[in-house]
């Protein structure tokens, strides 16, 4: 029988990349707007249930639970599966929606773009602009403000409000598309490449007896506060967690400093908000195993569930991995599958190094 990291390795670099275009595609087609996320349960269930145990908790937590075949650590790999979006404010007259923001949806992205709102019916409406020609000089220096944006449906007020209500969902209407080389861009890449990235490692553990218990849990609501990711610790009380989110890709405008290169695997955390142990743990299974990786140094929180997760219960052993994401929250993020899957083998490999689980803080 070959060895787990032999086979682990051969088994990625033969991998086709379409078959996580097609997770990512399907996820991508469910509205799954931060409160509403749980739309993806069912997409969920069908992928990771072949080789997990799931189930949802009261917050909208989906859990995948890979029993261990011994008594080892209690671990938690955790992706949110929330996108932005945005709600219905207002009806107006002549068809226009008012909307609030649900998470970090940038002003500077919104003009021009396709929308849906998902009402009693899927209504598509755009979000238009005045023209250059008949803008002033004051406008055109002027930043577009949230407030002053509409989305035009075209239909009447009247007709419009037997299709939708104040309080509907709105998502961006952008599909998964392919770039040159491989590359992957669209929406909902943050944080759904982190869904399939834990998709990736329960494949991998399939094939090898590992004697720590691992819980994948793809959270709620954290692109507004990480609130899934603080309820589900309290419940499952893990050893070690282990965020898997996305982080800046490199690309003009950017600091070194600030960004990654894309296919060149996922950045290992160091920061107040990790465990330097796990975090070097996780680098040294990367070197051991030639896979590649970058560190981040983050001086602070570092803007994932594991902000929460960290401090919660009696305090869990953290760390954060992340794949390079060109232009966050927008719909253009761009990524490689490669990336995806590197990471998902980073986490398999670490989990079959707990054999022998002391706790360590």
């Amino acid at each position: 029988m070959l060895q787990y990291h032999v086979f682990i390795k051969n088994y990625t670099e033969s991998r086709c990349a379409l078959e996580i275009k097609d997770f990512l595609v399907k996820m991508n087609a469910v509205p799954h707007v931060s409160g509403y996320e749980t739309a993806l349960v069912p997409v969920l269930t069908e992928a990771f249930s072949p080789y997990a145990e799931c189930s949802v908790d009261k917050f909208g937590n989906f859990i995948a639970h890979k029993k261990g075949s011994g008594k080892g650590a209690k671990v938690m790999i955790m992706a949110h599966m929330d996108e932005i979006g945005m709600m219905v404010s207002a009806i107006c007259d002549n068809g226009f929606v008012k909307f609030s923001r649900i998470g970090g949806v940038d002003a500077r992205n919104m003009l021009a773009q396709e929308v849906i709102i998902h009402g009693h019916e899927k209504v598509y409406g755009v979000i238009g602009i005045k023209p250059p020609h008949l803008t002033t000089p004051a406008e055109r220096n002027k930043a577009v403000q949230m407030h002053d944006i509409v989305i035009d449906t075209g239909y009447s007020k009247e007709s419009l409000e037997t299709r939708i209500r104040v309080g509907d969902i709105i998502t961006f209407k952008q599909d998964i598309g392919e770039m040159q080389n491989g590359k992957l861009t669209g929406k909902s890449l943050d944080n759904i490449a982190g869904v399939v990235a834990m998709y990736e490692a329960v494949k991998n553990l399939e094939h090898f007896n590992h004697n720590a218990d691992v819980y994948f849990v793809a959270s709620a609501q954290e692109e507004v506060g990480g609130r899934g990711s603080e309820t589900i610790t309290y419940v499952l009380k893990p050893d070690i967690g282990i965020a898997v989110d996305v982080t800046f890709g490199k690309t003009a405008g950017l600091s070194d400093f600030d960004a990654f290169e894309l296919g060149k695997g996922p950045t290992i955390t160091y920061s107040p908000n990790c465990t330097r142990k796990l975090s070097n743990d996780l680098k040294k299974v990367a070197q051991d195993k030639k896979i590649p990786f970058n560190i981040e140094v983050c001086h602070g929180m570092t803007g994932t569930d594991a902000a929460e997760f960290q401090v919660a219960e009696g305090g869990v052993i953290t760390g954060v991995l992340s794949i390079p994401l060109k232009y966050m929250h927008s719909t253009v993020e761009t990524l490689v599958p490669s990336d995806i899957a590197t990471c998902g083998r980073l986490i398999s490999e670490y989990i079959m190094t707990l054999q022998n689980w002391e706790e360590e803080a």
